[in-house]
């Protein structure tokens, strides 16, 4: 077993751990801050690259604050709480200018804009895991980071109050063992924190399914949507859908279907990805339950919006009919089969919203045929956002700015919204 031994980095990385070096090593650990000496064990090599944790702070950061939550550093949701809001704000836009430099070769020395909100209780979404504990005790909480231990949680404080007191009854008897057959426990609470749909999975009998949606509907303050799925069927009770509303709009969003879990930016942020555009034809693509397309239908002509997730899909056509005029047009598919068959639609404006995975150079290169005056990229990924910033920066588009919202406080991720134009043509 190798020696423990003292590591100072030199900065955080995207993905929450810190970079540092040591007899010639590049050392990854988590929970440890630039500057600090801390006295760390080897867990993994891998091509020479050593992934360490921390046994102990010999030296602290003058940026270290104590952490809010009892839970961190055991629980893997959080990274930054050993953080203030305003230094993990300063280094999220470092992280990113930094991965899009050195993953894309693309240059950013302009300002990156940032918007942040309330550091806390922010979350109107969370995907808690339902196991025993070591000692065999049912437990619903999170696992331990790049792990499947589960950790038992009583509250978090980044969730939003709602969902905290749902929490705090679902972890107790009779519930926990209620809910003992299943693996999976997401809750998604609505704008105003106070409706929740509730989605389990589990290995439930069919005789179980009815009388447990029942009694969570019947007993639990708020839930207003139950979804149970077994196997390959889901089974829906209570009222269909959640209505979400962000700025103007009602969303519908139906059991598994993904939506945007920050609550005080999201009004914000479809903002700044809609506004102050306008023409003919707007395309959405990889458009979800229409975020964004409903906001780009009042100011363009007609909105192609494109998703493939069956989960989404039926959301996403149902907001479109809530358009009049018939501007928006819902399409169930991919966005690399949609592009292959629209060579001629030369649109004003095309907003992607990519998973992680990015949008990738095949499906690049069938969008760059269609000459888009802009384009609005949105990305939950530094490392996927640089490596397609980098393709179209090379096939005749500029960057005209970068936007950073800070979705997640505590937590290394970053959402980020790059505007590009293509070149010749006249910026907004």
């Amino acid at each position: 077993m190798p020696s423990p031994f003292e590591f100072s980095p030199v900065k955080l990385v995207y993905g929450g751990e810190a970079l540092g070096f040591h007899t010639g090593h590049t050392i990854f650990a988590p929970l440890v801050l630039p500057g600090e000496r801390a006295l760390v064990e080897e867990v993994r090599r891998q091509k020479g690259v050593i992934h360490a944790r921390p046994l102990r702070i010999l030296q602290p950061s003058p940026e270290r604050i104590e952490p809010q939550c009892p839970y961190f550093s055991r629980c893997g949701g959080c990274q930054y709480q050993h953080l203030s809001p305003d230094a993990q704000l300063g280094i999220k836009t470092e992280i990113l200018r930094e991965t899009l430099r050195r993953l894309g070769q693309v240059k950013w020395d302009d300002p990156i804009t940032t918007h942040s909100g309330p550091a806390w209780n922010y979350r109107n979404q969370a995907q808690l895991k339902i196991g025993k504990l070591q000692d065999g005790a049912l437990a619903l909480g999170f696992f331990e980071a790049e792990s499947n231990r589960l950790v038992s949680i009583d509250a978090c404080p980044i969730l939003s109050p709602r969902l905290n007191a749902l929490l705090s009854v679902l972890r107790t008897q009779p519930w926990i063992t209620d809910l003992a057959t299943g693996t999976e426990l997401e809750l998604l609470a609505d704008d105003r924190d106070e409706k929740v749909m509730l989605t389990l999975t589990g290995s439930w009998l069919e005789d179980e399914v009815e009388a447990l949606a029942g009694k969570l509907l019947a007993e639990l303050d708020g839930v207003s949507t139950v979804a149970i799925a077994r196997d390959e069927s889901l089974k829906i009770f209570g009222e269909p859908y959640l209505t979400y509303r962000v700025g103007e709009f009602p969303y519908r969003v139906g059991p598994t279907a993904f939506f945007q879990s920050a609550r005080y930016l999201l009004p914000e942020f479809v903002t700044s990805v809609t506004a102050d555009m306008s023409g003919a034809v707007a395309l959405d693509l990889y458009a979800g339950v229409g975020l964004f397309t409903l906001p780009l239908s009042k100011r363009f002509e007609q909105v192609m919006a494109v998703e493939v997730a069956p989960q989404a899909t039926a959301n996403l056509a149902a907001n479109a009919r809530t358009v009049p005029g018939r501007k928006v047009r819902a399409i169930a598919g991919t966005t690399f089969d949609y592009l292959r068959r629209s060579a001629q639609m030369d649109p004003d404006l095309v907003v992607l919203d990519p998973p992680r995975a990015g949008v990738g150079t095949e499906t690049l290169q069938l969008l760059l045929a269609l000459r888009p005056k802009r384009l609005h990229y949105v990305s939950c990924s530094p490392p996927t956002l640089a490596r397609d910033l980098g393709f179209l920066l090379k096939h005749g588009y500029q960057l005209d700015s970068l936007e950073l919202f800070d979705f997640f406080p505590q937590t290394y991720h970053i959402e980020s919204i790059a505007r590009l134009t293509r070149i010749g043509q006249e910026r907004a």
